[in-house]
């Protein structure tokens, strides 16, 4: 996945000075905008875009099929966000085996944080299957709903390289808290995101 604005520079010269020493400053750290997915031609090709980062996909057509493929796309992102996870613990053992003790708790923080979506990825709210189960899906909204996938998907190499840029700043304190930042600020923005997804399907009407 392409990254945004990897350079280290501000995006806007007007951006709010950082808070005060010891104080991580979420207002000045900006998430990456949503990916922009090229419009399909068709649902078979945003089909196809969507199944290119979920083996064996279902996809969502078939009312049968719609639970199963629901939980292959939560099990990919589930198990790619506890890679993730995993590196930050990792991180917390080797500066808690070098003594470094004062960064731990801020780290702790971001991996609970993420630890949320994790967990919500394993256990769709029933009211939310539901709706999805009944609700009636013609070729427009089914393509509407794999180009959406389709950019939660791509989101999800953001992770990657924020938890490369913690690792790389763990013996920098302020550095850290800056990744740290920029960390959390991709994890709130990805859970508004994923939670955003289920009024796609408000107004459509249901069986």
């Amino acid at each position: 996945m392409d990254s945004n604005n990897q350079s280290g520079q501000p995006a806007n010269p007007s951006t709010p000075a950082p808070s005060a020493p010891g104080q991580a400053s979420p207002q000045s750290v900006q998430p990456p905008a949503h990916p922009s997915i090229s419009h399909a031609s068709s649902v078979g090709e945003a089909l196809s875009n969507l199944a290119s980062w979920i083996p064996g996909f279902a996809g969502y057509k078939a009312v049968e099929d719609r639970r199963i493929a629901d939980k292959q796309l939560r099990a990919v992102i589930g198990e790619r966000l506890s890679k993730v996870k995993s590196r930050l613990d990792n991180l917390v053992d080797t500066l808690s085996r070098s003594g470094n003790m004062d960064s731990l708790p801020l780290i702790d923080q971001s991996g609970r944080r993420m630890e949320k979506i994790i967990d919500r990825m394993r256990f769709a709210d029933y009211g939310y299957a539901a709706v999805f189960d009944r609700v009636q899906m013609g070729e427009s909204e089914l393509t509407h709903l794999y180009q959406y996938d389709a950019g939660i998907m791509q989101e999800l190499g953001s992770f990657d390289d924020a938890a490369s840029e913690v690792e790389q700043a763990s013996n920098d304190t302020d550095r850290l808290r800056t990744a740290l930042a920029k960390l959390n600020a991709l994890t709130g923005e990805f859970d508004r995101r994923f939670e955003a997804r289920k009024h796609l399907f408000d107004g459509l009407p249901t069986s």
